[in-house]
């Protein structure tokens, strides 16, 4: 008798409560085991590494981690501080402290001078306390640039298909990147930031937002940075 057997290929589509092995195997995120099987919480793909199963759901909300790059909205303005959408269920915290550099005189100053409504901005996620009320900051270091992010447009996708836009070790947004020649930052909270460097910047911006669109509805395809590559060959004619 085998050790284990496995029930779905790899980058299958499995629903809740769908068999995805039995036996010696490990289960991992998305999955749940009753007795010697395994089975999928999730509506999403099964991914199989050896003895390793877990499955990828193809939808659901943000939920804010210590650490995370997100891009957030200036949603309003307080005394000492800004709350920003962060896409997460509550806004995300931002202390005139965590920005602002020098010492700022709070009744004197209006803090819509550094931010206003509206403004969009890169931040990290400094804390998430046990209410889940999340704080944020825009020192520290990160791989995308902190503070307030103009001249862009804005897309936003589903959270969990934030992985497939990155690409295996960051293949995919380097493609885009580098073939359209923009910036492209990428919040883990399913919003992207696109500034295209030089003309036509508009035509540039549209292209990097259609391609990102159809990632995350093809993500859970095979061939995906095949696909890309040839499409944005045919379409970046400049």
């Amino acid at each position: 008798m085998p050790e284990y057997r496995i029930y779905v290929e790899d980058r299958e589509v499995v629903t809740p409560g769908e068999l995805l092995a039995e036996g010696q195997v490990i289960a991992s995120d998305g999955t749940y085991r009753e007795g010697d099987k395994v089975y999928s919480k999730v509506t999403g793909l099964a991914s199989i590494e050896g003895r390793k199963v877990r499955v990828i759901p193809l939808s659901g909300p943000y939920v804010p981690t210590k650490g995370d790059y997100v891009i957030g909205i200036v949603q309003e303005v307080k005394f000492s501080s800004w709350l920003l959408d962060i896409r997460a269920p509550t806004p995300g915290v931002l202390h005139v402290s965590e920005f602002v550099d020098e010492e700022v005189d709070l009744i004197t100053t209006d803090l819509s001078e550094y931010l206003k409504e509206g403004d969009v901005v890169g931040a990290l996620v400094q804390e998430v306390d046990p209410v889940k009320r999340v704080k944020l900051t825009t020192k520290g270091e990160a791989m995308n640039p902190l503070g307030r992010l103009k001249d862009g447009r804005i897309v936003e996708i589903d959270p969990v298909k934030v992985p497939r836009v990155i690409g295996r070790r960051g293949s995919m947004v380097r493609m885009l990147k580098d073939v359209l020649g923009c910036d492209i930052f990428v919040g883990i909270n399913g919003r992207i930031f696109i500034r295209a460097r030089e003309e036509p910047r508009e035509i540039r911006e549209d292209l990097a937002v259609r391609a990102i669109v159809e990632i995350e509805r093809r993500s859970h395809l095979s061939g995906l940075t095949d696909w890309l590559e040839s499409t944005l060959k045919r379409l970046s004619r400049w």
